[in-house]
């Protein structure tokens, strides 16, 4: 935990230089920053794990105390650690659990109309790239670009929310799934259901209960249903393929 500390601090100092350069450069209020982790907090025991191809790291890296953070270790602060920094949300990575999937993220928008704040919206990482289109006045190419087709954009711009003419980027209508290492979700509104990976569903309300704790599957038996055929349409839409097995899961 000291090298992590030290990690964010590193992280900062130098996220601090950037901001200060593009401030002596005169384009900082010309400049969008956006900051944001990929997933939850690192799960996984290094002493235990059976992951493919992790022994082999593990025996070629330095993990002695002296050489710990260095660019030849290889550590990890386990499952306690990672569920302490994930909480209240509800385990961490490589799980389609708020814990898993619930991320740091913050954005500086000169043209922005709201005040510095948390944002009580949510947000997906696959809205990044209509975001940053909007803001630069480029078009959606709708799965075309330079002359050969490409994957749709599943995301939403931020701008709208950003600028105060929205006051959500989803519509309570809107279904987002997502899926890793056979752990699968879909959300609905504040409305969500996840399968850490053995196949049973979990319905929670995340409005009413962000930490996951209440299952709600057999108290709401018509959301779990309507959520369940929304996860269907959304695998057939995508080609979800889930695996026969669990690869990863700390």
């Amino acid at each position: 935990m000291e090298i992590y500390a030290a990690m964010v601090d590193r992280l900062d100092q130098n996220v601090g230089r950037v901001i200060a350069e593009l401030k002596r450069q005169g384009v900082y209020n010309n400049t969008v920053i956006l900051f944001t982790a990929d997933n939850g907090a690192e799960g996984m025991d290094l002493e235990t794990t059976q992951l493919k191809g992790m022994k082999d790291r593990l025996a070629a890296s330095d993990n002695s105390l002296a050489n710990r953070g260095n660019a030849n270790s290889y550590i990890a602060y386990g499952p306690g650690w990672a569920q302490a920094a994930t909480a209240p949300s509800w385990l961490y990575k490589a799980y389609a659990t708020e814990g898993g999937t619930r991320a740091i993220a913050f954005i500086h928008y000169p043209g922005a109309q709201r005040q510095a704040g948390i944002a009580p919206v949510f947000g997906s990482v696959m809205d990044v790239t209509p975001t940053l289109l909007d803001l630069a006045g480029i078009a959606d190419p709708k799965g075309q670009f330079a002359g050969r087709r490409v994957e749709s954009i599943r995301g939403k711009s931020w701008v709208p929310y950003l600028t105060g003419k929205a006051d959500h980027v989803y519509a309570a209508s809107d279904a987002i799934g997502t899926e890793l290492f056979g752990s699968r979700a879909i959300r609905q509104g504040d409305w969500k259901i996840t399968d850490t990976g053995d196949g049973q569903w979990h319905l929670f309300n995340l409005s009413d209960d962000p930490g996951e704790t209440h299952d709600l599957s057999k108290e709401q038996p018509e959301w779990l249903g309507q959520l369940v055929a929304q996860w269907d349409a959304y695998a057939t839409d995508v080609g979800v393929i889930l695996p026969d097995q669990r690869i990863y899961a700390p």
